[in-house]
This record gives structure tokens, C-alpha cells and sequence, in this order.
């Protein structure tokens, strides 16, 4: 009987290899670093995606540092397993890198980029282009990693530390993406904050899963940006953000559109506004917007400036928004399960709710239950004409 047993389990067991085998062709690929920071250890891994990228896996090993010393492109990353255990580090050249992206996963389909030990790293050296642009506001940090154009894929099980400019931006009409088990961090060890670290940023895609990601940034921490449409976020940390934010939107000519978000099990930590829409004003420089179907769920502010914030004069002068108003139609917004405490900053407002004046302003609170230090809960309003679940105190602003 053990033998029959025994030869059950390896049948089994030679069965499972060889369908992964016929999966992955038998390709496996494991570049080699030259261990020398000053040497690009871009090419090897270019090879290994050459050689194995169709279908193949390829294996960043655990302990290794590879130098990204020119941009990296995984798009010969067609269904293959990108599996990194060891540290893909950006070099510290800021003239290169000025106005380059480092990252590159585009126009690809059914791959997955993974660690099976969780100690798989992207490391964009961000310090020195922090303090480079803490003294320097024209240069143009590099973008981290650019997904553009990439279907049926998943991300899961990794860190990203230190992006010099923004951490993920998701672009070109990407679709069934999964991010999950992330840690995204950015924490500076000078004066000069590490500012424009977005997190996550939507832009032109749909159907985007973001679940268990902890992320410590200086901006937005999950923004959905124009074009977002069916994005799911579950059970995620923002420590030091400026909030899950919808926007900015209308900067420039032509429609902009965020639709069917839900946002749920959110906790939000010294955080700028725990939850944010951000709009520009109307006028001949910016474009309509709307935003429509967003659900924000299970919130809880630790420490946060406001716990809710509508802009809709965004990063403008008060004279252009008040010559052009906003015209944006904001509609089933819901804000369901808002709890915890706002810092001293605005003591006693929790919220500023500035909605559009030419627009419409559809936002419904369901739970509010958000107080200030002093233990005041004082919603601050305008435009909102006929607000829901929250009292509104005039004055609100920006």
C-alpha cells in the first residue's frame, strides 16, 4: 500500500512539473550581477528577458544588487514570471536620469512580477534627488515605474522604497491588474521631504485591484487620476500622504472622467486630508470634468489634517476661480463609515467641502463620526446646497 501510495504522490507530483514546464517552456533565467555599482546591470537583465520572457521565468536572485544604471524595459515580459528576491538600485546619476522614467512595463499581457520570500526590492536612490530638488525646483526628477498598456497581470508580494518622483503610475488603457501584499515607502533622513512621491496613481485604465499595500509617502497615497474607471482598493495604510484622492482633474483642455470607485478598510496616518476630490476651476485653460460612482468605505483618520476635502480651486489664484468658476458635476459620491480623529491643524474643523460653484455636488455621508482634538466635529461648506448625513458650517475654502 505505501508503494502504491508512493507512486500516487510522484505521478501527482510528475504531472505538476510537467505542466509547469509546458507553461513556462522549461525556461528559466537567472542574470547575474556584476556586483560593481559603477557597471549596468541592465543589459543582463535585458538578456534574461530576450531568452525567457516568452512564457519563461526569470530570476532575480535573493542577496543580489543589480545596478539600473539606463532605463529598464519589461515588455518582452509577455506572460512570463519576473520573480525578484534580490534589489533592482538605481544609481545616483542625477543628470542622466533628469526628466527620464526608470521603469518601463508596457504592452504586456498574463505575466506576474513577484517574491516568494518578500524580500524583492525596487530602489530608486531617491535621497539624492530629493535633495537635489530641495534646492533645485527645475529639475526634473525621473517617474519610478510606468505600466502602460498591460492586461491580466499581477503584481504582489514587493517593495518599492525610495522613488525619486512618483512610485506607480498605472496609464495606457491598462486592464485586470492586481497589486497586492505591497509595501511602497519613502521616508527622507535630511530636511528635504521626499514631495510628489504619489503612491499609486490610476490614470487611463480599468478594472485595477490594489489590496494589503502599506505605503509611506509625501503626496497622494492611491490617486485616481483622469480616465480611472472600476478600481477596487481594500485594506490599505497611508502614513504621511495626502490622502486616496480622486483628481487632480481639469488641468488642461478636453473631458476629464473619474467612475466606479470603491475604496473600502482604510486607516490614514498623519495624513494631509484622509480622503480628497481636487478640481481646477472652468475657464478657457481647463477642461469639464466629472466624477461619478465613488464609494469611500470604513475610513479611519489617525492624526489627519481633515478627514474629508472637496477642492475645486486647485493649485490656482482665488481671482481665476472666482472670474471661472468650477463646473464640475461631482454625483454618487458616498462617504459611508468616517471615524478616528483630525490633528490640531484645523482644530475644530474635520472637513472643508468646497464644491463646484456652476457644477453639482452629489456627496451623501452615511456614519460620519470624525472629531477634532478638542472634540468638536465642525464640517465646513460651500456650494453645498443640500448636504446629507453631516451638518455644514459655512466658510469652506480652496
Amino acid at each position: 500500500m505505501r508503494i502504491l501510495i508512493g507512486c500516487f504522490i510522484f505521478i501527482v507530483l510528475n504531472v505538476i512539473l510537467v505542466e509547469a514546464y509546458r507553461q513556462t517552456n522549461g525556461k528559466i533565467c537567472k542574470p547575474e550581477s556584476a556586483r560593481n555599482s559603477s557597471i549596468d546591470d541592465v543589459p543582463a537583465i535585458s538578456r534574461a528577458l530576450s531568452e525567457c520572457g516568452d512564457g519563461g521565468t526569470i530570476i532575480i536572485p535573493e542577496g543580489e544588487i543589480f545596478a539600473i544604471r539606463t532605463p529598464l524595459s519589461f515588455n518582452k515580459c509577455n506572460g512570463c514570471e519576473v520573480q525578484l528576491e534580490g534589489t533592482l538600485k538605481v544609481s545616483e546619476d542625477l543628470h542622466y536620469w533628469e526628466s527620464r522614467t526608470i521603469f518601463f512595463i508596457e504592452n504586456i499581457s498574463g505575466s506576474k512580477f513577484h517574491s516568494l520570500t518578500g524580500s524583492g526590492v525596487f530602489d530608486g536612490s531617491g535621497q539624492i534627488y530629493w535633495d537635489y530638488f530641495g534646492v533645485n525646483k527645475t529639475y526634473q526628477r525621473p517617474p519610478f515605474i510606468h505600466i502602460n498598456n498591460v492586461s491580466n497581470s499581477v503584481f504582489t508580494h514587493l517593495k518599492f522604497k525610495d522613488s525619486p518622483w512618483w512610485f506607480i503610475t498605472i496609464n495606457g488603457s491598462s486592464t485586470n491588474l492586481t497589486f497586492s501584499e505591497l509595501v511602497l515607502s519613502a521616508v527622507s533622513k535630511s530636511s528635504h521631504e521626499p514631495i510628489n512621491t504619489d503612491g499609486i496613481d490610476t490614470c487611463e485604465c480599468s478594472h485595477i485591484t490594489i489590496r494589503n499595500v502599506h505605503i509611506t509617502n509625501d503626496d497622494d497615497c492611491v490617486c485616481f487620476k483622469n480616465g480611472s474607471n472600476y478600481i477596487t482598493v481594500d485594506n490599505v495604510t497611508c502614513v504621511s500622504s495626502r490622502g486616496i484622492s480622486v483628481g487632480s482633474l481639469g488641468y488642461s483642455h478636453g473631458l476629464f472622467t473619474v467612475q466606479n470607485v470603491y475604496a473600502s478598510n482604510i486607516k490614514m496616518i498623519n495624513s494631509q486630508s484622509a480622503a480628497r476630490i481636487k478640481v481646477f476651476p472652468g475657464g478657457p485653460r481647463h477642461g469639464p470634468v466629472i466624477v461619478s460612482n465613488v464609494t469611500i468605505e470604513n475610513l479611519t483618520s489617525d492624526n489627519s489634517q481633515y478627514a474629508f476635502r472637496v477642492q475645486t480651486c486647485y493649485s490656482s489664484n482665488t481671482s481665476e476661480c472666482e472670474e471661472y468658476p468650477s463646473a464640475a458635476i461631482i454625483s454618487n459620491v458616498k462617504l459611508i463609515n468616517f471615524t478616528g480623529t483630525t490633528s490640531t491643524k484645523y482644530d475644530p474643523d474635520v472637513a472643508n467641502i468646497n464644491c463646484p460653484p456652476k457644477g453639482t455636488c452629489d456627496l451623501t455621508f452615511v456614519g460620519w463620526n470624525v472629531t477634532s482634538p478638542s472634540k468638536n466635529s465642525t464640517v465646513l461648506c460651500n456650494h453645498y446646497d443640500h448636504p446629507s448625513g453631516v451638518v455644514c458650517t459655512p466658510g469652506a475654502f480652496g
